[in-house]
């Protein structure tokens, strides 16, 4: 059904903050490599509805120490309303290259630094749309599932980086190991033209280690960004990351601060067997968190203008409870 019978699939859900109607599945495909840089691996899960009938495509990239299913209650949320959700394994900068040698915050930072891995990271993005194309010609659960001309991409923390990138930020070489000629200023251009829509939760705001002020000019995607009083930047505090919304070009550009909401609330791997690590605010961020990104998707990938008209504080209040009391919203 999804753009065979697109005023049901994309009709504003009047709960976006709960689960669909669609039931969902997931395929993984966990020794994918990508030949054209040496064979890195780039595992892949899908979870999609199984309804027949095309869906529009995210890619959702996980934080630094993640894996696959570090969002899986996020991704299945997402297909249950009609999209086809790939969550990737970046494999540089996943739960067991976290945990090797038991220097988890010293392996994060490292990671977060590491030239092969930052720059690395938005490439495996790349890849993911490219098997996205070809399994819709030749696999037998995906063939002709997938809408490639309708595709967004999401992440948290280091997948807010990804994300941020895939739409056209230029990454920092200032504190990359190792050093990237010419060694400071501006990376490359690592945009996908074919990512129509980003959702950013925790997006940095500038300095170490990924961005510089003038990083932020080429996002010309349009971008939701949501993160919250409590969400800490590595090296500056929370309100540092209100610095990447005014520095965003105009454009479809929304931000969403939730109040007294930490880092690990942004991310649920509820329902994929993993215990996430704990967070005083997710069941209070999730709610918000879920619907927001369900009505952006589904005003960006669907022309939907119920949901654009949705993405309001008036509409998204209703969702506050608990330590989550209040929100902002700025669009530009």
């Amino acid at each position: 059904m999804c753009l065979q019978a697109l005023s049901v699939w994309a009709a504003s859900p009047k709960q976006p903050d709960q689960p669909g109607s669609l039931k969902v599945t997931t395929i993984e495909f966990p020794y994918l490599k990508d030949e054209r840089r040496e064979g890195r691996l780039v595992p892949i899960k899908v979870h999609v509805p199984q309804q027949q009938g095309k869906c529009p495509v995210v890619v959702f990239s996980h934080g630094g120490g993640g894996n696959w299913d570090a969002n899986f209650a996020q991704a299945s949320h997402l297909a249950s309303h009609g999209y086809a959700v790939l969550c990737l394994e970046h494999v540089g900068s996943n739960t067991q290259r976290m945990k090797q040698g038991v220097r988890f915050m010293d392996n994060v930072k490292a990671m977060t630094r590491g030239s092969s891995e930052v720059l690395g990271r938005p490439k495996d993005v790349s890849f993911a749309i490219d098997q996205a194309e070809e399994w819709n010609r030749t696999h037998p659960v995906l063939k002709d599932r997938l809408d490639l001309k309708h595709v967004g991409v999401m992440g948290h923390s280091f997948g807010a980086y990804t994300t941020l990138v895939v739409c056209g930020a230029r990454p920092a070489l200032d504190w990359l190991t190792p050093p990237v000629p010419p060694g400071k200023g501006l990376g490359p251009d690592l945009s996908d033209p074919r990512v129509a829509a980003g959702v950013a939760l925790s997006p940095q705001g500038p300095g170490e280690p990924f961005f510089l002020d003038e990083s932020y000019a080429s996002v010309k995607t349009p971008l939701l960004g949501i993160t919250g009083s409590r969400d800490k930047q590595q090296g500056a505090p929370p309100e540092h990351r209100r610095r990447c919304f005014e520095l965003l070009p105009p454009g479809g550009k929304i931000f969403i601060w939730l109040a007294n909401a930490d880092h690990l609330g942004f991310s649920d791997s509820k329902g994929s067997g993993q215990r996430s690590l704990p967070s005083t605010s997710r069941a209070d961020a999730q709610p918000l968190v879920r619907a927001a990104t369900v009505l952006f998707f589904n005003a960006t990938l669907r022309e939907d203008k119920e949901a654009e008209s949705a993405l309001s504080y008036e509409a998204l209040s209703s969702l506050l409870r608990g330590v989550v009391n209040a929100l902002e919203i700025q669009k530009k």
